[in-house]
């Protein structure tokens, strides 16, 4: 008899948790508050990719000189062209997840679920309550943002992520407030689309949690571009009028705008799961601990995606749902979670990806983009690639790019790390050439 599984969450994580678990077998329902797609799919992670997406493009248009096209007349963005088209991505992919989940034989429920028992959620929708039980819960309940008590979003002057779909004109101004993933893809949006852009960065930089490095060095780049960086200050508060917002730093010094971004921080949802009906305890910062197998402290609850807590990133959570919902169904083919395959990137320009460990034991080698052809042809040759790897044993650790599509360039890198491959592996094979993927091989025989 196949085992019978609930996933609560409508989003990347819930999505693959079910698909996962139906494709290994077991009967599933999924219970979501949203349509399927959650508040990623709607409200944040695909309308800010939208966004990216048009700054990108406009980028290329901006330099098509440089590669000999010329261009009859002034390209101009256009916002609600791009907030059309956040409707019309987000209808296309999360109906495509829909169907995905229909055809795997996936029972979606629309409701706020919570936690009764180990084996058991209440599913609250149009003022009923019902209750199901299972042989295992997958929760992907996902995360909400976090804001200072004087830094409140009002989708109108002050904004944060889930506002990108309703931004249907660009202000002549705006600071933006955190120097995360999130913080440095909007400064660049921005300044890219012709924005006047103040930036605000606290004292502990701009993607700390990234390699030594990189976060300076997309901040060089960025200031080149005339964005205003301010560092080494929080901000304090921020007031909004009429004509515009006043930004507060902790020293007491003024910014002023038309509009301020707000990127400073998400915490895992919880509030409303119930959770101590089925025995857990959140986290120290109100997460969902879990194991390699994504099973919390109750064997028959296991969890996946932002719920889990730092860092909160779409491919994390579909990678620890295929492993929580392949162990729940009891997939002969589950294996543990592996946070050092997963790749951290942040769709600037230029981008920004990493992967793996970075131990001051390790030992480093740097190549510049320019090293490989791919990065003249596009006219941009700024930008490295970096690879760390064990002194003795040689075996790959992890790898930094920052340059024109350095998320493919450090996907050879993620592969190595999970086969446990040594710099003389990596060093093999070839990539297409020209491309920026040969840049993860050419830096490994540079190694």
């Amino acid at each position: 008899m196949s085992k019978q599984i609930i996933v609560i969450g409508g989003g990347p994580a819930g999505v693959e948790a079910a698909l996962t678990a139906a494709r290994a077998g077991a009967g599933v329902t999924l219970v979501s508050e949203t349509p399927i797609g959650g508040r990623a799919g709607w409200a944040s992670l695909v309308p800010s990719q939208v966004w990216l997406h048009a700054a990108d493009t406009f980028g290329i248009i901006q330099a098509a000189g440089i590669v000999g096209i010329a261009l009859d007349g002034a390209a101009k963005p256009d916002a609600q062209a791009v907030v059309a088209r956040i409707r019309q991505v987000a209808k296309g992919w999360n109906g495509q997840l829909a169907e995905q989940l229909k055809q795997a034989g996936v029972t979606v429920l629309t409701g706020v679920a919570a936690l009764a028992s180990p084996t058991s959620v209440s599913i609250e929708a149009n003022g009923e309550t019902t209750e199901l039980t299972a042989d295992a819960i997958i929760v992907a309940a996902g995360s909400v943002p976090v804001f200072p008590p004087a830094m409140r979003p009002d989708g109108k002057r002050v904004l944060a992520p889930r506002f990108a779909s309703k931004l249907d004109t660009l202000p002549a101004s705006v600071v933006v407030v955190g120097a995360g993933a999130t913080g440095v893809e909007f400064a660049y949006l921005f300044n890219r689309l012709g924005v006047q852009v103040t930036w605000i960065v606290s004292e502990k930089g701009v993607l700390p949690m990234f390699a030594e490095g990189a976060g300076d060095f997309v901040a060089q780049v960025l200031a080149k571009r005339g964005v205003n960086v301010v560092g080494g200050q929080r901000a304090a508060a921020v007031d909004a009028d009429d004509d515009g917002v006043t930004v507060t730093l902790a020293d007491g010094t003024i910014h002023r705008a038309d509009m301020a971004f707000l990127a400073v921080g998400r915490r895992a949802d919880v509030s409303r799961l119930g959770i101590e009906a089925a025995g857990l305890t959140p986290g120290p910062k109100g997460e969902l601990v879990i194991d390699e197998f994504g099973r919390t402290s109750v064997p028959t609850i296991y969890a996946a995606g932002d719920v889990t807590g730092l860092p909160m990133l779409a491919n994390q959570a579909t990678a620890q749902a295929w492993v929580a919902a392949s162990h729940a169904a009891g997939a002969s083919t589950a294996q543990p979670y592996r946070p050092e395959t997963v790749v951290h990137a942040v769709f600037s320009e230029p981008q920004v990806a990493q992967v793996g460990r970075f131990d001051k034991a390790s030992v480093s080698t740097k190549l510049a983009y320019a090293a490989g052809l791919k990065a003249h042809l596009l006219g941009d040759a700024e930008g490295y690639i970096e690879l760390h790897y064990e002194r003795t044993s040689r075996l790959i650790q992890g790898g930094v790019a920052v340059g024109p599509h350095a998320v493919d360039a450090v996907a050879p890198i993620a592969m190595a790390i999970r086969m446990g491959a040594s710099v003389e592996d990596l060093a093999g094979p070839s990539g297409g050439y020209p491309s920026v993927s040969e840049l993860a091989f050419a830096v490994a025989k540079e190694a």
